[in-house]
């Protein structure tokens, strides 16, 4: 004989943290984003109805998103474009509009806008003189004159994606590289997403974007962002089981920026868990190295020496034209301890990289294959890229903002809405 009881079923005791993370991390976040926001409107001495206008609507936004469930994912998107992108905007503004001796745009922004004016005009970038074209006027904060005034350290995607938009800004008379980079942000925001459907995305998004720190980075140009969009794209591509795109997506985002070498070993490994097989993998490998060849080689045959002098030459290697050490790295570390005697001085940092790499890769290949989780790619990615600029010749804030944007979208990205099934009664038979 059979008896059917309806009993609650019980639920996990992190439960509540479960269904709240995304309130919880959407103000934790809002909170100190909003203050550093708060301080650079000050320091542009934006009138104070403005900043209060401004912080007031986007507490709106964070209120809804909080209060009202139907309006989260827009009120979490709305907090993103608020602390985000609004303080891009108004540097765009200000640099345009506000005469100064400085140029309110990072080295690193200018220098890749200046390198695209130089290749529009028929000027090779690389070996350029980016001091005569203006680049000493934008504030990189170092203690020593930037070796970028003379070197462009990028592989040429960094300047070729935004050369479109670029071209077709010239009829105005100015342009300004964040616009590009503003364009990027937009990318990865809805490459996010898509990797992450639902509460998952919109928490590693607001993790991605707003984790304090990342808006004084993005007012002077967030210029890993290109990269990360091609690195995050081609991750899609690798669940979604197209492969070729997969190849071709990381071919790109490694001309982008060098760094992006660190993710291809991860982005492989999630396209082995969703069932690519060895030829596959190399059909894939094949086109990404076609792609980057065929992106190099105009560079090498305009001049192989000017392009591998700034790239490689003066980033990894020693004298009195390489990259000083700096920063708050290893690096810097060995310096001040007397390891090292001068900031130009050799010393194997390339060999101490793959060391680390190979050991993240090596753990990450085995937890990412173990546990099946497409966050643990962004986690070790993170990692990879965090742990081996760390160890390099130089490592700066935007290296930690990197690694850590990455590391806390994928951790917060684990995060599930409770089961349908947890809510249901369970039906027990006797």
């Amino acid at each position: 004989m059979a008896s059917v009881a309806s009993v609650p079923a019980r639920r996990p005791a992190t439960s509540v943290v479960y269904r709240h993370a995304e309130p919880i991390l959407l103000v934790g976040l809002a909170i100190p984003s909003a203050a550093i926001d708060w301080r650079i409107a000050q320091t542009w001495s934006w009138p104070a109805a403005l900043i209060a206008l401004w912080l007031g609507a986007t507490a709106l936004a964070v209120g809804a998103a909080i209060f009202r469930g139907r309006l989260r994912a827009i009120g979490s998107a709305l907090a993103i474009v608020s602390l985000y992108a609004v303080p891009i905007v108004g540097a765009i503004i200000r640099w345009h509009t506000v005469p100064a001796p400085t140029a309110l745009i990072g080295d690193g922004a200018y220098q890749t806008q200046l390198a695209g004016d130089f290749l529009l005009r028929g000027i090779d970038p690389y070996g350029a003189d980016y001091a005569a074209a203006g680049l000493g006027a934008a504030p990189w904060g170092e203690t020593f004159a930037s070796p970028a005034l003379h070197h462009l350290v990028t592989w040429p995607g960094q300047f070729l994606w935004p050369l479109p938009l670029q071209l077709a800004a010239r009829p105005l008379g100015w342009w300004d590289e964040r616009i590009f980079l503003l364009v990027a942000a937009g990318l990865t925001w809805w490459i996010l997403l898509r990797l992450f459907p639902g509460v998952p995305g919109r928490i590693a998004a607001t993790a991605f974007f707003l984790i304090p720190g990342h808006s004084l980075v993005a007012v002077l140009g967030d210029n890993d962002l290109p990269m990360l969009a091609l690195v995050l794209a081609a991750l899609l591509a690798a669940d979604r089981r197209r492969y070729l795109w997969m190849g071709l997506l990381l071919g790109f985002a490694v001309v982008t920026k060098q760094h992006a070498l660190l993710a291809v070993p991860l982005v492989a490994t999630w396209a082995v868990v969703r069932g690519a097989d060895s030829r596959e993998l190399i059909r894939a490998a094949a086109l990404a190295t076609i792609v980057a060849a065929a992106t190099l080689a105009p560079f090498l045959l305009w001049n192989a020496g000017a392009f591998l002098g700034d790239t490689i030459v003066f980033v990894a290697g020693s004298g009195l034209d390489a990259y000083p050490i700096n920063g708050a790295g290893l690096s810097a570390f060995l310096l001040s301890s007397g390891v090292i005697h001068g900031a130009r001085d050799a010393f194997p940092f390339a060999a101490i990289e793959v060391v680390v790499g190979v050991v993240v890769w090596t753990i990450g290949w085995w937890r990412i294959r173990a546990r099946a989780r497409l966050a643990d790619v962004l986690l070790f990615a993170g990692l990879a890229l965090l742990l081996v600029l760390y160890v390099s010749r130089y490592f700066h804030d935007s290296h930690l903002l990197l690694g850590g944007e990455l590391i806390l979208a994928g951790l917060v990205a684990r995060t599930r809405p409770l089961a349908q099934s947890e809510s249901r009664p369970a039906v027990l038979a006797a």
